[in-house]
């Protein structure tokens, strides 16, 4: 809970360069016209099949572009026969398959800003998404292309003239070779993403009324402080009609070492309440029953470090030995004239002053139901 894979293969915008890998390929074994009107095909198929597709989906735009591309070819091969060598085929095909992304590199702002325009139209939620995969794959496609059209300069340069297995390695293995790099290195890039997103946690941005429209990294939530609402749970610990207060850890980012509750945590992305809760008692107090726990109240709580929205708990105990934990170091059970004997001297946290009153209701009206 609160973390997930982020990208899937279709973010590898680099898998449109497809039917020009086949194209290259089938030029060693059947003429080159064949083999564009077989990567045409592919990139016809699959393009139709992408338009076709119904709901929302991350358009496919570097395929579209290629495809564009063999078709240009398709039809210039109908009207002339010679329009390129059979040696120089495979470096046309990659320097007219580079042409596109080229483009889209240089226009990348005014292309982003138009496909995130496109966002709020039906089934065109992705549009944003697919556009920076669409740059990205550009940019790295871009990168080998570079580097490849450098190695051929440099080896005309000081290697002229050229022998056989230099020709066929540069304009015959290489333009293949860079496209199928491309892909290897956008999937790597969306294999490393997950993995580093598997372990970052997730917080929600909430309304006030608990509805999720939202979620920022935790690093985030705690750095731009009270910019956005996000749900926190705190867990009130009651025994024998006192409650089990302790200093907040030096570690937090809001209100260090103030008195408070036992208790604090914030709800992560894809987290039930009830998963939460369950997670922070077992986290705090792994033996506590569920059962004792109860549902007090809802309340929104904003400050200028903070932006909240609270769920608080209270968790009765008969038994408060398990309070007697190294871990709740400066903790306490306190009785209600204690607390109201040091409320509003900056020495509680502001959020258990602002609860404490309908908290200790709470406690009275259970204590008094039990000796009834």
């Amino acid at each position: 809970m609160g973390k997930q894979k982020v990208l899937s293969s279709k973010f590898n915008m680099s898998l449109g360069y497809i039917p020009v890998i086949i194209s290259i390929i089938l030029c060693e074994f059947i003429i080159q016209d064949i083999a564009i009107y077989i990567g045409t095909g592919v990139g016809l198929l699959f393009s139709i099949y992408m338009l076709q597709r119904k709901g929302s989906h991350v358009p496919p735009i570097i395929l579209y572009c290629t495809t564009g591309m063999l078709l240009l070819l398709t039809i210039t091969s109908f009207f002339s026969t010679d329009y390129c060598s059979e040696a120089m085929f495979p470096l046309t095909l990659e320097i007219s398959a580079i042409i596109p992304p080229f483009v889209i590199f240089l226009n990348r702002k005014r292309f982003l800003n138009y496909h995130a325009a496109q966002t709020h139209k039906c089934c065109k939620q992705f549009f944003a998404q697919g556009a920076e995969a669409a740059i990205v794959s550009a940019r790295v496609l871009l990168l080998f292309g570079f580097l490849h059209f450098l190695i051929i300069s440099l080896t005309i340069f000081f290697g002229h003239p050229l022998s056989n297995t230099t020709r066929y390695v540069l304009f015959r293995i290489v333009p293949p070779s860079v496209f199928i790099l491309s892909i290897l290195f956008n999937q790597f890039g969306i294999y490393y993403f997950n993995k580093v997103m598997k372990h970052t946690v997730f917080i929600p941005i909430v309304t006030t009324k608990g509805d999720v429209i939202g979620k920022a990294i935790a690093s985030e939530v705690i750095n731009r402080k009270n910019e956005y609402i996000n749900p926190v749970i705190r867990i009130t610990v009651a025994a024998h009609g006192m409650l089990f207060l302790l200093p907040r850890p030096q570690c937090c980012m809001f209100e260090k070492g103030k008195t408070d509750l036992l208790m604090e945590s914030y709800l992560l992305y894809g987290e039930t309440l009830e998963q939460g809760i369950k997670r922070v008692l077992l986290n705090t107090l792994p033996t506590a029953s569920l059962q004792d726990l109860h549902f007090n109240f809802m309340y929104h709580f904003e400050n200028e470090a903070t932006n909240r929205l609270i769920y608080l708990f209270t968790l009765d105990l008969d038994d408060d030995s398990i309070l007697c934990n190294k871990k709740f170091k400066g903790g306490k059970l306190w009785t209600f004239q204690q607390i109201e004997h040091n409320l509003h001297r900056n020495f509680f946290s502001s959020c258990f002053e602002h609860e404490y009153e309908q908290i200790k209701e709470i406690i009275y009206t259970r204590e008094k139901y039990k000796e009834s």
